[in-house]
């Protein structure tokens, strides 16, 4: 392999590099992270090489190695026509000769060549970055160290970021974060590209941002779940404890533009939001099977003439999961029930069916109706 890479051109146009670049872990891994520790001097030329590589691979934009080829040949053939007092020749395999030029001349045309490289990669990488969100984030952090965590098709991998929160990545899942948070930093922020579960330190001054290519997560320490899905399915976030602010990508930026708080939705314990992409609208529900928030679940729950009230505040406290009702129905209404190892949708049933009542799940809270429960009291504890 050539190790003459001279300018930024000269890494588009190696296969060998394009290969790093977009597969760290690859065959060319050992190759590339010694070439770049012998050449620290050549750190910005690598990275607007990698940015025009990261262009032309974006998911709308899905080229062979041939094209890529060509599309790096065409900028540079560009580039060689808008100053005529810069001849360029014999591009083909990668060969370039100067025609004409010599001493101070050559000097000062490649100066000028190389100013020109660089602003052409700068402004394809900007305009690339403002419609591919990954793009745009290692961008808003170029100026840290960013580590890459990759997981296979075989199995999950969890690990701690800097701060010691824990993720755990689901299969072919991508997280991409600075390899150092200072305690002095304002936000944490990762990019995550497929399914994580996040345990988050928690640390107030110092929220916590999961970017994703449609929808932003934010949270101070708590437990959730993303799912950053792919095209055939519906983006989500699951809340295990604490809660969550979650908003559309767009809303986000927008937002924070003119300095206003962006429009989400805030997410608490066992309440999934859903993001449909056909409405552009959050749904929030319930999961499926709420679980305690305790590691040690209660199963004995029993209750003796005790207020309805009493016995939702209960539930709540257990699930995390809001309960409505009207005050003044259950105002005098006690309930006498035994709520064993059953799921969380058995324990309402029990409870309405000792009160005449009945509930509904609406945007991820249970609203409960008990018009015949005043003054009433529910059956015995076995009941």
């Amino acid at each position: 392999m050539s190790t003459e890479f001279n300018s930024m051109e000269d890494l588009a146009f190696s296969r060998s590099f394009r290969d790093w670049v977009l597969n760290r872990e690859g065959a060319e891994k050992g190759f590339w992270e010694n070439w770049i520790a012998r050449n620290p001097d050549k750190t910005d030329m690598v990275k607007y090489a990698k940015a025009v590589i990261y262009a032309l691979h974006g998911k709308k934009i899905v080229l062979s190695e041939d094209e890529i080829d060509e599309e790096v040949r065409k900028s540079v053939a560009r580039l060689r026509e808008a100053p005529r007092y810069i001849p360029l020749d014999g591009l083909e395999g990668g060969a370039r000769r100067w025609l004409g030029l010599r001493g101070p001349q050559r000097i000062w045309a490649a100066a000028a060549l190389g100013a020109a490289l660089g602003l052409a990669a700068w402004f394809f990488y900007r305009m690339h970055s403002q419609r591919d969100p990954l793009l745009t984030f290692l961008n808003n952090h170029r100026k840290e160290a960013m580590h890459e965590q990759v997981t296979d098709d075989t199995d999950d991998d969890a690990f701690n970021l800097p701060d010691e929160s824990l993720v755990k990545l689901g299969r072919s899942g991508k997280l991409y974060y600075p390899r150092d948070w200072t305690s002095g930093a304002s936000r944490r922020e990762v990019f995550l590209q497929g399914d994580a579960f996040f345990d988050v330190r928690k640390n107030q001054a110092a929220p916590f941002l999961v970017y994703t290519d449609e929808l932003i997560v934010k949270a101070l320490g708590t437990s959730f779940i993303v799912r950053s899905a792919s095209s055939d399915s519906r983006p989500a976030v699951t809340v295990v404890t604490g809660k969550v602010s979650v908003y559309r990508r767009g809303d986000f930026f927008a937002s924070a533009s003119v300095g206003r708080e962006p429009a989400g939705i805030l997410l608490m314990p066992n309440q999934e939001g859903i993001f449909d992409r056909r409405t552009g609208r959050w749904q929030r529900t319930l999961i499926g099977v709420p679980e305690q928030m305790s590691e040690k679940p209660d199963t004995s729950l029993v209750f003796a003439g005790t207020p309805v009230r009493e016995v939702f505040g209960r539930l709540q406290e257990l699930y995390g999961i809001p309960i409505q009702y009207d005050e003044q129905e259950v105002a005098r209404c006690c309930v006498s029930v035994r709520l064993g190892n059953e799921s969380y949708f058995d324990h309402l049933r029990k409870i309405c069916k000792a009160i005449g009542g009945s509930y509904e799940v609406i945007d991820g809270n249970v609203v409960v109706s008990a018009p015949a429960c005043q003054g009433r009291s529910g059956g015995g504890p076995d009941r």
